[in-house]
């Protein structure tokens, strides 16, 4: 009898999503399988959830967001775990594969004790695998989880906002903050290394103002110009939060935002003899996690969805398709959940962090190694753009 497996996308959206189904789709009809999508999440699941039968026709890869629709819906908070047991019994679905980040994949694991399931990790952060080794030699293959799909779509439009605002900054000699998602991570923000950023702030290292104004006068004062990037969440060097808001999703997160405009106005503040008016700041927001996936974004997220329908073939279940870097190239592997993630005391996943032999806090810049990781994803670092040097003449 042919296996009938459902799929749902859960968390924020990502240009590789509908790549990602589109890879579960093509391997479920080869080996024969029913498709069942869950719209909207873990709600798709619930009493008065919806559901669809998913063919690969009915995909567009090439098309960012998901298909199925996408919410925030955590289970467990809402002791609705059972619930959502009990459903997909019903619905005599065999096994289920949550596509997510690591709030998902954290719902999904509770499921797992109970159902069987297998994961593709998703996140345009980057937050979820476990970085490599620390120690002075930075070993990329030991990297588990190398990138999350979507994260080089989210990554190359960082470094193009970063690039394209270069041209506006010059012409009126602007200071431009870029404000870039992750909330506690901060690898999209230093992808904006490759749109050629003079300076960049990561959630990972405290926030010095006295600093960071001492490093803007000094190169707006040699350059005339500057671009800044800016995670959403930053934090002083007590560990308290610049911008903190009082509304929380249904995982217990803050919403974040609104960084770059307290920067800019801090530096305006504290760099009275440059001109106020040269302070600017740019919110990417949604900006960043919209249209079409690249191509090596939508290749990995086609493969590591067949993945994960071989993986319930094969009898692999509680297991992630991951991406991986090996010395032939990027490749999707598949392994164990407790491989992938680390878990806190509290039972909520351990975020990756930013490796901090990736960036140089000193000069706010992405160090040597940083270049190395993201090399392989999109290839040498762009050469910056030199204006050219006028002969400017007095009336």
């Amino acid at each position: 009898m042919s296996k009938r497996i459902g799929v749902l996308t859960g968390g924020g959206d990502t240009s590789a999503l509908n790549a990602t189904l589109k890879g579960v789709a093509l391997r479920a009809e080869e080996l024969g399988y029913e498709l069942i999508g869950f719209m909207q999440g873990w709600a798709g699941v619930l009493t008065g959830g919806s559901y669809c039968r998913l063919s690969p026709d009915l995909i567009d890869s090439d098309r960012g967001g998901t298909v199925l629709q996408s919410s925030r819906t955590n289970l467990r908070s809402s002791n609705k775990l059972g619930e959502a047991i009990q459903n997909l019994k019903k619905l005599k679905i065999d096994a289920l594969i949550p596509i997510g980040g690591d709030d998902t994949l954290s719902v999904g694991s509770a499921l797992s004790e109970h159902f069987t399931t297998t994961f593709v990790t998703k996140t345009i952060d980057n937050d979820v695998g476990i970085n490599c080794p620390e120690g002075s030699t930075v070993d990329y293959t030991q990297i588990v989880n190398y990138f999350c799909p979507g994260f080089p779509s989210a990554a190359n439009l960082v470094a193009k906002y970063s690039r394209d605002v270069q041209t506006t900054a010059y012409s009126h000699n602007r200071i431009i903050f870029v404000e870039a998602m992750g909330r506690y991570a901060g690898w999209l923000t230093l992808s904006a290394a490759y749109g050629n950023a003079d300076l960049i702030l990561i959630p990972e290292m405290p926030y010095d103002p006295d600093k960071m104004a001492e490093i803007i006068e000094a190169k707006y004062i040699d350059q005339g110009h500057l671009v800044v990037a800016v995670s959403e969440v930053i934090s002083d060097t007590d560990g308290n939060l610049i911008t903190e808001s009082a509304e929380l999703d249904s995982f217990g997160h803050a919403r974040p935002g609104g960084c770059s405009e307290v920067i800019a106005e801090q530096m305006k503040t504290r760099l009275p003899n440059l001109p106020s008016t040269a302070f600017r700041h740019q919110i990417l927001a949604y900006m960043q996690r919209c249209g079409s996936p690249i191509q090596i974004d939508r290749d990995m997220a086609i493969k590591a969805g067949k993945l994960a329908v071989s993986a319930i073939q094969n009898g692999q279940v509680n297991h992630v398709a991951t991406i991986m870097r090996t010395d032939e190239g990027i490749i999707p592997k598949l392994l164990p959940l407790e491989v992938v993630l680390k878990w806190g005391e509290d039972g909520h996943v351990i975020r990756r962090s930013l490796d901090a032999r990736f960036y140089d806090a000193e000069n706010f810049s992405i160090s040597p190694a940083g270049v190395g990781y993201f090399r392989a994803i999109f290839g040498d670092p762009p050469k910056a753009y030199t204006s050219p040097s006028l002969k400017i003449l007095t009336i």
